[in-house]
């Protein structure tokens, strides 16, 4: 498989599992028990990041990776690149300090925040996938 494949092919699974976060689970956390919820949202998260951390390393790795294939950045990359800056941006200075918060205490504003800022990943990942998708045709 070529690089750019594989690049692609993660890419994509990134934006999936963005995309089924945003449309099923985060909504869904407003219909787990109240009493049971911070037991559930730890177990959440300990469990998606084994499968969130390794897609979103080796996404990024492979945007570092399309340059040196390149060896000079063209538009396509540099779309790309922003978009994975935004999504790194909003995962570490919105999306983790939300869900710590909810980690301490389930708020409604909390999970309506989580959901609301959520779609700057979503579309962000979704962006840097489709670059990487078009990068695999030259």
């Amino acid at each position: 498989m070529r690089f750019l494949d594989a690049h692609f092919a993660v890419s994509l699974a990134l934006a999936s599992v963005l995309w089924t976060v945003q449309l099923v689970i985060y909504p869904a956390f407003k219909f787990i028990d109240p009493a049971q919820f911070e037991r559930w949202h730890y177990r959440y998260t300990g469990a998606i990041s084994w499968i969130v951390a390794p897609l979103i390393l080796t996404q990024t790795s492979g945007v570092a990776g399309r340059l040196v294939v390149l060896g000079w950045p063209d538009g396509i990359w540099w779309i790309e690149f922003i978009s994975t800056l935004i999504a790194w941006a909003v995962t570490c200075l919105v999306s983790i300090p939300l869900h710590k918060s909810l980690q301490r205490e389930r708020t409604e504003a909390a999970m309506s925040s989580l959901v609301r800022t959520n779609w700057w990943r979503t579309a962000a990942w979704t962006l840097s996938a489709m670059c990487s998708g078009l990068a695999t045709r030259t």
